[in-house]
């Protein structure tokens, strides 16, 4: 993403608080950088912004496609007994934001038990979806993707978990039974559309906004964990601080919260210091590793890798050594299948150098 112009960040910081404030007239990358971050419609509705009017209405003419898409495939999922949790942006869009059309995404994310995939996988054939192939990386991929063109040329796409995370240090945070044990209804989506608590939805969004993308200061990743503590209550906020303190996430949550509350301009509340002992704050964490701005792609592997059994750790990386051929020759479309133990030599050989890489950078 590019980042965030010294000249807009006070103006951003009020449009993000809701308040209008004076604009400079912003340059291309600026705009740009608004986008990738997220807020274009939700700046344009505080401030009236006019580059990002266009971001705007694009946004409300889309969220009414992209809702009754929703309605029909938790739907057809309710209909063959399938529980799915509606999470992230989609189930936030409606849950906390004035009108949906301020959350923008570019998928909607639903978990599932593991054990309903297949026939998730019926549910979406039926409806005309396609599912993406992966790498068969079982400890590493807890998802899939299933897409289908709608009207007007929109495409829908869903990510469909079965773990709250990708990356095994985090993927057992939270569990399906509890969450789904103490969800909510999402009742502007429909009577099949339910979401995580807003305690759990806290966690989620601090933990995703590290866990797969490594600190990012994604802003409106910031701004749905602002939103989202703004709406709970005191009980709340000490249930969120007890359920991190014995995930062992605390670190990766102050971090979430401290920078939605500099990016807010907000004084510090129910921060974990507030209800937590100095044991419980200083408590070795192995999710801070994901903190480390200078960790490796080798680092973050590593990690992964001591959070599961011996079996397991084994068994990933013979899967990351030798994936699918299907997916070998959907990631080299231009060689034939005589190629593919080379492409297998190259493609190692590609993600042994990648293990140096800093992350992000």
């Amino acid at each position: 993403m590019l980042p965030i112009s010294a000249r807009v960040r006070e103006p951003l910081r009020a449009a993000l608080r809701g308040e209008a404030a004076a604009w400079p007239e912003l340059s291309e990358d600026e705009v740009r950088a608004l986008r990738d971050h997220g807020v274009a419609p939700l700046v344009y509705a505080a401030a009236r912004v006019p580059q990002l009017r266009n971001d705007a209405i694009r946004a409300a003419a889309i969220e009414p496609l992209r809702a009754e898409d929703l309605r029909e495939v938790l739907g057809a999922l309710s209909a063959r007994g399938i529980d799915a949790l509606l999470m992230k942006g989609s189930a936030l869009a409606y849950e906390i934001y004035a009108v949906p059309e301020l959350r923008p995404r570019g998928d909607s994310d639903l978990l599932v038990a593991e054990s309903s995939m297949d026939r998730v996988r019926e549910a979406m054939a039926e409806l005309g979806f396609g599912e993406a192939l992966t790498s068969g990386d079982e400890h590493g991929i807890r998802q899939t993707t299933f897409t289908r063109a709608g009207a007007f040329g929109i495409e829908h796409a869903y990510d469909v978990h079965w773990a709250i995370a990708n990356t095994p240090l985090f993927a057992s945070v939270l569990r399906f039974d509890e969450l789904l044990a103490n969800a909510v209804a999402i009742p502007r989506l429909g009577e099949h559309a339910r979401g995580l608590r807003r305690i759990d939805a806290l966690l989620l969004a601090c933990i995703h906004r590290v866990a797969h993308h490594h600190d990012s200061d994604r802003l409106i990743w910031l701004a749905d964990i602002a939103l989202l503590r703004d709406a709970m209550s005191a009980d709340e906020h000490r249930t969120f601080w007890r359920i991190a303190a014995e995930a062992k996430v605390v670190g990766v949550c102050s971090r979430s919260i401290e920078l939605a509350d500099e990016w807010m301009s907000r004084a510090p509340q129910h921060r974990a210091e507030q209800y937590l002992s100095r044991e419980e704050l200083e408590r070795d964490e192995p999710t801070r590793a994901f903190l480390d701005h200078e960790m490796t792609y080798g680092g973050v592997m590593l990690t992964n890798l001591r959070a599961l059994p011996w079996r397991a750790r084994l068994r990933r990386l013979r899967q990351l050594a030798f994936p699918p051929a299907e997916f070998m020759h959907q990631s080299f479309p231009s060689h034939g299948r005589f190629a593919l133990p080379w492409l297998y030599v190259y493609r190692g050989a590609r993600g042994i150098m990648r293990l140096f890489r800093r992350v992000g950078a």
